[in-house]
C-alpha cells in the first residue's frame, strides 16, 4: 500500500491535538451512517427531537441543576464502549429505527445525561452548595472575592443564553434574506425589507461574537484558577466532568444535523407543511454550534485546574483517547471500491442532411463511406483504496483511481480512468498527491479509451443524379481508436442545498478533449442563395483519405438523480460541449484523374458533442451496513457533429448587414457512440 492514508491519518490526527479537543471530522464517520439513508419522517422527527433535547439538557445541566461538590448525580455522567453498546442496541431494536437505521451517537449520550439529571432530582440530605452549575464556575474562577477572574467568570451566565438567543435569531433572519431574495434576478439590488434583513442578520452575528469573546474570557479565568485545596479541586474535576459529557453529545449532534436537515428538505418537497422542521433543524443546529464552541473553550480550559487532559474525561471515554478516536476516523474514512462493469458499445455514422446546420443538398456526390463495425463488448473489474477528507467523500484515490482489469472483451477493449496526475504525465505518489489536491477542491476527471478492432469500411458508388447507391466498389478492415478526457469542476460543491433540491448529483463545468481517426470524404457544400444560408447545394467531394478528429472544447455535463440513498432511483446524464480542433484534409487537384496530385490544406474544424443517458440505481445492502453495494443500469448515447467554414457571405440589407455561412465542408452526418452498461460498486 502506497503511504496515502497512513500520511493522511497522521495529519487527522495532528490536527486533533493540536486543538485540544475533539475533531470535527467525525462528519466522516456521519457521512458513512446517514448520508444514503432514505428520508422517512419517523427517523427525521425523532432525530429532530435530540437535536432540541440537546439544546435543553445543556442549559439544565449548568443553569438549573443544583449542585455541591462530590455530587452522585455527576459521577453518573459516563458512558465506555461497552454501554454504549447496549444502549445502541436498546435504541436500535425500538421504533423508530426498527434495525434498519442508525443511532446517532448524541442519543445515547442524552440518554445518560437524563439518567443523571434523574439521579440530581431525587432528595438531598443537605442543601445543595450552589444553586446551579455556573454559579461553582465563577466561584471557581474567583478563589479571592472581588478578583478580576471573578468578573470574567461572572459573565458566563448571561453569555451562554445570549449565545442561544442570537443563534436562533441569526438562523430565522437568514431564512428571511433567503426567502424574499428568491426568484429575484442575480445580482439585482436589495428590496428596503431585504436590505433590512441583512441589518437585523448582521447586528445578530456582532452580537453573537461579543457572547463569544465572554465566553472566551470566562474560560481565560477558569484556566487560571487554583485548584490546589479542596472544594476547589473537586469542584474542577466535577465541572470538567459534565462540560466534556455535553461537549461530546453536541459534538455528535452536529456529526447528524447536517442530515436531519437534507432529509427533512427532501420530505418537505412532497409536503411543504414539513418545511417547519427544516427550518427547526437549521436553527438548532446553529445553536449547537454556538453552544459547541463554549463548551470547547471552557472545557480546554478546566482541564488545567482539573489536571485532567480532555481526551481522559468522561466525554470521551468511549473511544478513549484522541489517539484511538484519530485511528477510528481514519479506518472510517478509508475504503476499499471493487467495481465491476460489463458494456456493450456500438459507432455508426448517422447520415444526415443538416448535420452542419441549414439543408445540405448531396446530389451530384459520387461516392460515400459506409461503416459496418461490430460493437464492442467488455467485462472488466477494479479497485481501488480511497480517502475521505474532512468534508469531501474519496478526496485521496490512491493508484490514481480505478484501473481496468480486463477480464473479457470482443470487438475491441474499453478502458476508464480518473486520475489527472495520470493525464498530465505524473507517475506513482506524484500523481496520487496531485489528484488529492484536485478532489479537494472540486475537479472531476475521467479518461475513456474504446478500440474497435473488428468492421469493415466500404465505399459506395452513388447515382450523381439520383443520389442512389449504386454498389460497394472497395472495402478496408476497420479501426477506431477514439480517447476523450473530460475535466471539470463540480458547480454543485458551490450550492450543495439548492443542488439537493433540484435532484442535481453533479453538475460539471469544464473541458472536453477528444480525438480519433476515420477514413472521410469531404463534401465542399455552397449557399444556394447567399445570405439566406437555408439550403447548401453540393460542389465537390475529396477522396477517401484518412482523418484525425482532434477537439477542444469548453461545455458542461450533469448528472440528475435522488443519489444512492432511495432502494431503487432512476438518474439520468445530459452533456454538451462545443468547441474546436486542427485537421488536415486533402482535393484532388483534378478529379478526372484518379491517383493524382492533390491539394493538401489545413483548418479549424468546428465540432459540438453530446451525451445523454438514462439508468437505474439499485442499492442492495441495508443502510445500517458498513458495506454497500450498488448497481446500475443506464444506456448511453453520444454524437458528434463536425465541419469546417470555408467562407463567410455578408449581405447588407439597407442599413442591417447579415453574415452567413457562404462554403462549408462536412462528413455527411453525425458519428455515433452509444450502448449498455451496467455496473456493480460494492464499497467497504
Amino acid at each position: 500500500m502506497r503511504p496515502g492514508p497512513a500520511l493522511a491519518g497522521l495529519v487527522l490526527l495532528a490536527a486533533a491535538a493540536a486543538s485540544a479537543c475533539v475533531p470535527d471530522t467525525y462528519n466522516v464517520r456521519a457521512a458513512r451512517a446517514f448520508a444514503n439513508e432514505d428520508a422517512r419522517r419517523p427517523i427525521i422527527d425523532d432525530r429532530a427531537a435530540e437535536l432540541e433535547r440537546a439544546v435543553a439538557l445543556a442549559d439544565e445541566v449548568l443553569a438549573r441543576t443544583p449542585y455541591s461538590p462530590g455530587d452522585a448525580w455527576l459521577a453518573a455522567l459516563r458512558l465506555d464502549d461497552e454501554e454504549g453498546e447496549r444502549l445502541r442496541r436498546r435504541f436500535e431494536e425500538a421504533p423508530p429505527y426498527d434495525g434498519a437505521y442508525e443511532v446517532p451517537l448524541a442519543k445515547l449520550y442524552r440518554a445518560k445525561i437524563d439518567e443523571a439529571l434523574a439521579r440530581a432530582r431525587a432528595p438531598r440530605p443537605a442543601p445543595p452548595a450552589f444553586a446551579r452549575l455556573f454559579d461553582a464556575l465563577v466561584a471557581l474562577a474567583a478563589p479571592l472575592p472581588g478578583g478580576n477572574a471573578a468578573t470574567a467568570a461572572s459573565h458566563l451566565p448571561a453569555a451562554w443564553d445570549a449565545l442561544a438567543e442570537h443563534a436562533r435569531a441569526l438562523a430565522a433572519e437568514e431564512r428571511t434574506v433567503e426567502r424574499l431574495s428568491a426568484g429575484r434576478p442575480l445580482g439585482a439590488a436589495d428590496t428596503p425589507e431585504i436590505a433590512a434583513a441583512r441589518g437585523r442578520a448582521a447586528a445578530r452575528r456582532r452580537a453573537l461574537a461579543a457572547a463569544q469573546r465572554d465566553v472566551e474570557g470566562a474560560a481565560v479565568a477558569l484556566r487560571a484558577a487554583s485548584a490546589g485545596h479542596e472544594p476547589a479541586a473537586t469542584i474542577a474535576r466535577d465541572a470538567l466532568r459534565a462540560v466534556s459529557f455535553l461537549l461530546r453529545m453536541h459534538v455528535e449532534a452536529l456529526a447528524v444535523a447536517p442530515y436531519v436537515v437534507k432529509q427533512a428538505r427532501r420530505v418537505a418537497r412532497g409536503e411543504p407543511g414539513y418545511a417547519a422542521v427544516v427550518a427547526r433543524a437549521e436553527a438548532l443546529s446553529r445553536v449547537i454550534e454556538a453552544q459547541r464552541d463554549a463548551l470547547s473553550a471552557c472545557a480546554e480550559a478546566l482541564s488545567v485546574p482539573a489536571r485532567t487532559p480532555l481526551e481522559d474525561t468522561a466525554g470521551f471515554e468511549m473511544q478513549e483517547s484522541l489517539l484511538e478516536q484519530g485511528r477510528a476516523i481514519s479506518l472510517d474514512a478509508v475504503h476499499l471500491r471493487l467495481k465491476g462493469d460489463a458494456e456493450l458499445l456500438f459507432f455508426h455514422q448517422i447520415a444526415s442532411p443538416s448535420s452542419s446546420g441549414g439543408i445540405n443538398d448531396y446530389r451530384g456526390r459520387t461516392r460515400r463511406l459506409a461503416y459496418d463495425v461490430d460493437p464492442v463488448f467488455m467485462v472488466g473489474a477494479r479497485a481501488v483504496i480511497t480517502y475521505d477528507f474532512e468534508h469531501v467523500r474519496d478526496a485521496a484515490r490512491l493508484n490514481a483511481g480505478f484501473k481496468t482489469d480486463r477480464l473479457f472483451s470482443a470487438g475491441g477493449d474499453i478502458r476508464y480512468d480518473s486520475s489527472l496526475g495520470d493525464l498530465i504525465g505524473l507517475n506513482g505518489l506524484a500523481s496520487d498527491v496531485f489528484d488529492i489536491g484536485a478532489d479537494l477542491v472540486g475537479i472531476r476527471t475521467s479518461l475513456k479509451v474504446a478500440r474497435f478492432t473488428s468492421g469493415n469500411v466500404d465505399e459506395i458508388a452513388v447515382d450523381p443524379a439520383t443520389g442512389r447507391d449504386a454498389g460497394v466498389v472497395a472495402s478496408a478492415p476497420f479501426q477506431l481508436l477514439v480517447r476523450q478526457i473530460d475535466v471539470g469542476f463540480d458547480v454543485t460543491k458551490l450550492f450543495p442545498e439548492t443542488a439537493d433540491d433540484l435532484h442535481l448529483e453533479e453538475l460539471l463545468a469544464g473541458f472536453r478533449y477528444m480525438d480519433y481517426k476515420l477514413p472521410r470524404i469531404f463534401y465542399e457544400l455552397r449557399e444556394r442563395d447567399p445570405g439566406k444560408g437555408d439550403i447548401y447545394v453540393f460542389e465537390r467531394q475529396s477522396p477517401p483519405q484518412s482523418v484525425t478528429s482532434r477537439f477542444y472544447q469548453g461545455g458542461f455535463t450533469l448528472r440528475m438523480g435522488t443519489g444512492e440513498w432511495p432502494r431503487l432511483a432512476p438518474f439520468g446524464d445530459v452533456g454538451l460541449y462545443g468547441g474546436a480542433g486542427p485537421v488536415r484534409y486533402a482535393f484532388s487537384g483534378d478529379p478526372a484523374v484518379p491517383g493524382g496530385a492533390r491539394d493538401v490544406d489545413e483548418a479549424t474544424m468546428i465540432a459540438f458533442s453530446g451525451n445523454l443517458s438514462v439508468g437505474l440505481r439499485l442499492r442492495l445492502t441495508s443502510y445500517l451496513s458498513r458495506l454497500r453495494l450498488l448497481t446500475e443500469l443506464s444506456y448511453n448515447v453520444e454524437a458528434v457533429g463536425q465541419g469546417i467554414v470555408s467562407g463567410i457571405n455578408a449581405t447588407r440589407r439597407g442599413d442591417e448587414t447579415t453574415y452567413t455561412i457562404g462554403r462549408k465542408l462536412d462528413i455527411g452526418g453525425f458519428d455515433l457512440f452509444h450502448g449498455p452498461r451496467l455496473l456493480a460498486v460494492l464499497v467497504l
